[in-house]
């Protein structure tokens, strides 16, 4: 299981999220109904009321949802999804107050004068009118809801399983010609869990099969963080086929689940597991040439006891230094470490940004997806399958990689 403060941190965020959203939301969208001191007491204990069952929801389902979720997923996918749809809707509210102001006061600049107003019979007394500010708030977080509702909608029912294939040649340096055309597979974060569960573990299998790789990787987050999931998510792993064999690393988020755990699991299922250690790829005879395949744990391993750094100079003990490294790190970070050791990096990690509407991610991840080169050496960030956190993906769709290796001669 993830480690209590990760877990308290996670629930805390998404509980007071969904309550601070709902009653800000709530206020914004129908002020005049919560006008009063005791419906404003009334929303803010229904709002309480909500994080108290977000907070069990993720608690509970954390240890007792089955592989695939079962009858807990669409409990977990409505408070996430809601949580997520307020949060965008509470930021546009806020947004909205601190500009209303200025909306109102540009309004002022375009009213008719006072002797002008004055001429104009006076209207019957009604109910309360809604304030400048409250008018923009109110239209603003009614859009922001609508729209990013619709959107949710979309990314979590649509585009989340809309798996892409992504053709990636990559030209290496010296290149044995036995190797030339030499096919890499790459899926990467799985996350394994109440949102990727068999079925959809059986369809990203098969895919991959059909594609008959040489090689077929898995670049970390298989699980999501529940260890009673290790086997369920192995067995459907363990029926990957390549030619010259599947490997794996872990990546943060198998570190969280446990390590050992993992390892041991996908030992069982027939996938070596490369933590800070290396294997040579050849088409059977070796005198031929060969490249290294190497992977490094994960970048947040220092912070887990009883797991060690990644280390790419251990992990190239003992191989060929005359063969091309392709390494397969978690985090792609790692690629401003290994750039001047390796040919290509594979990495997971950032889902692409999940939701990466008009590039948001590029402004906050160094890199988020796709090919990235330094020197000779190239770095490939894949979008993953699974999600993190809310099940929704935007602009960020899933994908399997198939890497092509091409020669490149001095």
């Amino acid at each position: 299981m993830l480690p209590l403060p990760r877990i308290l941190i996670f629930v805390t965020t998404l509980a007071a999220t969904v309550g601070l959203g709902l009653y800000v939301t709530a206020r914004s969208v129908a002020p005049q109904r919560f006008a009063t001191a005791r419906a404003q007491r009334r929303l803010a204990l229904a709002s309480l009321g909500v994080v108290l069952v977000v907070a069990l929801t993720e608690i509970f389902a954390r240890r007792y949802a089955p592989f695939g979720g079962g009858w807990w997923r669409p409990l977990v996918w409505a408070e996430r999804v809601a949580g997520f749809t307020l949060m965008i809707t509470l930021l546009a509210s806020l947004a909205a107050q601190l500009a209303a102001p200025l909306v109102a006061a540009l309004a002022g600049l375009f009213a008719r004068p006072p002797a002008e107003r004055q001429k104009l019979p006076e209207a019957p007394e009604a109910e309360p009118v809604l304030t400048r500010r409250e008018a923009v708030t109110r239209a603003v977080s009614t859009s922001a809801a609508g729209f990013t509702s619709a959107a949710v909608l979309y990314g979590s029912l649509r585009e989340r399983h809309d798996i892409e294939l992504t053709e990636v040649p990559v030209g290496v340096q010296d290149l044995p010609p036995s190797l030339e055309g030499l096919t890499i597979v790459q899926i990467t974060d799985l996350h394994a869990g109440i949102f990727t569960g068999r079925a959809e573990l059986d369809h990203v299998v098969a895919r991959v099969n059909r594609l008959r790789a040489d090689l077929v990787v898995i670049t970390g987050d298989i699980l999501d963080n529940n260890p009673a999931h290790i086997p369920d998510a192995m067995r459907a792993l363990g029926r990957l086929r390549g030619r010259l064999g599947v490997h794996a690393i872990l990546g943060n988020h198998d570190l969280y689940t446990g390590g050992e755990r993992v390892r041991r699991g996908l030992a069982a299922a027939g996938i070596s597991c490369l933590v800070n250690r290396s294997v040579k790829v050849h088409t059977g005879d070796a005198r031929r040439g060969s490249i290294t395949l190497a992977g490094v744990n994960d970048v947040m391993a220092h912070r887990l006891e009883g797991e060690v750094e990644p280390d790419l100079v251990r992990a190239l003990q003992g191989a060929d230094r005359e063969a091309p490294v392709v390494l397969l790190a978690h985090n792609p970070v790692f690629f401003e470490e290994a750039s001047g050791l390796v040919a290509l990096q594979l990495s997971g990690h950032t889902h692409g940004g999940q939701v990466n509407v008009a590039g948001v991610a590029g402004a906050l991840l160094p890199f988020v997806a796709g090919r990235y080169v330094r020197d000779r050496a190239t770095l490939y960030v894949s979008r993953g399958i699974g999600i993190t956190g809310a099940p929704v993906r935007l602009a960020a769709a899933p994908e399997v990689t198939r890497v092509v290796l091409t020669g490149l001669r001095t």
